[in-house]
């Protein structure tokens, strides 16, 4: 039987069918010895020996059929052996009965051999053999395995089985197609790497990233940036970061899904926890892989503390041009008063000595009032906050200024009840708060020249809110702030020229309020005066 196995039959088959001469051949020596044997041998012996060479030939015609040699004929067999990728077929023992040429290049001349042998060097039958599964339901099955090749190499495949069918229907063998995926599989392993470095560097990026679609709408953020304006994904960029329902004009990631061309801006943004942050933001084109332009990337970074430091920057700046100006003329007004107290002296004229030395302390206090200021101003002073009642602060503020109201001919009013409850304040802050407004409110009236028998007034007013916060109003009736000036009237000096003021009393204002977590407001009217609204959140812990 060893002649009829299945790898000799297909062997011999394979030599004898290769050439159309080795075909006649093998046909004549079959009828040449078939017709000698019936011209010596007895009769019998001959039909015996006839018989018997067909008996061969038949089970070789059975083997080799069992073998799939029979699928070998001249140009589908040119066919099998050039196509590029690994080609076996195999019987319903897993036997390998036929292989082409790139399949023998890796794994040698394996024919007879069983397939897990070959592919995994294992003498059990692989789990979920897709062969198996071939020659049961007849039906193309597709697996993914790793296999060795000769030279001991691993190499990932793709596998199709298919079945090998006979004329009549019938599973004669399965053929096995491989593609070795091995390169595939090392490249996508460093396109997931570079995926995933790529996302740890657009998460860890220390600026606000979002990429949005055509429609503006957002459909990817790093990490900083949900941490600022939460999860935003699907929403739209107006609606995450102005609270609008339409797009802003002019916006810089719509002309860039236009065009293509990178753009930048500076904007003011509001955060999630209702913070208003400035922001310089670039837009670029992200395209797809067929270098369509799809959406739009866009990278901001907060530049809030950079221009509030510019501003402070620029505050000192003004503060030592405007102080050096007023201290020049404070010195000049200090001079002006020792000599005329000196004059005085000199002529035993206590007028001429009370005059001067009425200028001097005029001075001495502008110089104090400069230097609080100054110092309010600054980082440099620490708030000492205490429980209080602010109503006695406003009214200590309103006797101070009293005096000086009559003398100027200038009602000053007071609306403040007895008492406003106790709150955290810095009493020293709050008077000098309160003092700021109510100068700049004596300079307004002062400076007034739009009704030359104007009766002009200043109005303290202090009140509880409906939440709880305490408020100051300082209201007058003087010429109003123009509009130009009110837009920036807590960014610059604000002071009526030609009057004592600093310059620096709103600043001081906004200075105070902030250390308490207040806020300050105005409103103006040209001709009909101005109202400050201070307001103090109600708290009975100390302000951060």
């Amino acid at each position: 039987m060893a002649f009829f196995d299945g790898k000799a039959a297909s062997s011999v088959y394979v030599w004898t069918t290769s050439s159309i001469y080795r075909v006649l051949l093998a046909s004549a020596v079959i009828t040449t010895t078939m017709v000698l044997a019936a011209l010596y041998l007895p009769l019998v012996v001959s039909v015996l020996f006839t018989l018997s060479i067909l008996t061969l030939i038949g089970l070789a015609a059975y083997w080799i059929r069992q073998s799939g040699a029979a699928l070998d004929y001249p140009g589908i067999d040119r066919f099998f052996q050039q196509v590029p990728c690994y080609l076996s077929i195999q019987n319903r023992d897993l036997r390998i009965i036929r292989t082409n040429r790139a399949f023998r290049d890796d794994f040698g001349n394996c024919m007879g051999e069983k397939c897990h042998m070959v592919y995994k060097g294992s003498s059990e039958i692989c789990p979920d053999c897709p062969v198996l599964k071939t020659f049961e339901d007849g039906e193309t099955h597709t697996t993914e395995e790793t296999v060795i090749t000769k030279d001991g190499r691993p190499a990932h495949m793709i596998v199709y089985t298919t079945p090998v069918k006979d004329e009549h229907g019938s599973i004669v063998g399965v053929m096995e197609m491989s593609t070795n995926i091995t390169e595939v599989k090392k490249l996508h392993a460093e396109i997931e790497a570079s995926r995933k470095e790529y996302q740890d560097l657009f998460e860890r990026v220390p600026c606000y990233i979002n990429i949005q679609d055509k429609d503006l709408r957002i459909v990817r953020t790093n990490e900083k940036f949900r941490r600022e304006f939460g999860d935003s994904v699907g929403k739209y960029c107006y609606e995450v970061f102005k609270n609008r329902s339409t797009p802003c004009p002019n916006c810089h990631a719509e002309q860039t899904l236009k065009d293509g061309k990178v753009r930048s801006v500076e904007t003011s943004v509001i955060k999630r926890d209702g913070t208003t942050a400035r922001m310089v933001s670039y837009a670029s084109p992200v395209y797809d892989e067929n270098g369509d332009l799809t959406a739009v990337m866009e990278m901001s970074t907060d530049i809030t503390e950079v221009e509030r430091l510019q501003r402070e920057l620029t505050y000192m700046g003004k503060t030592i041009a405007v102080m050096a100006h007023r201290v020049k003329n404070i010195l000049m007004g200090l001079e002006g008063g020792i000599f005329v107290v000196n004059t005085g002296m000199e002529d035993s004229d206590d007028a001429l000595i009370k005059q001067g030395w009425g200028m001097i302390q005029r001075n001495v206090e502008s110089v104090s009032r400069i230097v609080k200021d100054l110092l309010f101003c600054s980082k440099g002073r620490e708030m000492n906050f205490e429980n209080i009642d602010p109503a006695v602060v406003a009214r200590s503020v309103w006797e101070l200024f009293d005096c000086r109201a009559q003398k100027e001919n200038i009602e000053l009013r007071l609306k403040v009840p007895e008492s406003l409850g106790v709150g955290r304040f810095d009493p020293e802050a709050l008077h000098s708060l309160l003092t700021n407004l109510v100068t700049n409110a004596f300079d307004a009236c002062l400076g007034d020249a739009s009704e030359a028998e104007k009766d002009h007034y200043i109005e303290i007013r202090g009140l509880v809110g409906d939440d709880g916060e305490f408020v100051f109003e300082v209201e007058d009736n003087g010429p109003g702030i123009p509009g130009q000036v009110g837009e920036t009237v807590f960014e610059d000096f604000f002071s009526t020229k030609g009057r004592e003021g600093t310059g620096l009393g709103l600043l001081v204002a906004q200075k105070v309020l902030e250390e308490h977590g207040g806020n300050i407001t105005f409103k103006s009217e040209e001709g009909r005066g101005t109202i400050f609204r201070a307001a103090f959140p109600k708290t009975s812990e100390e302000p951060h």
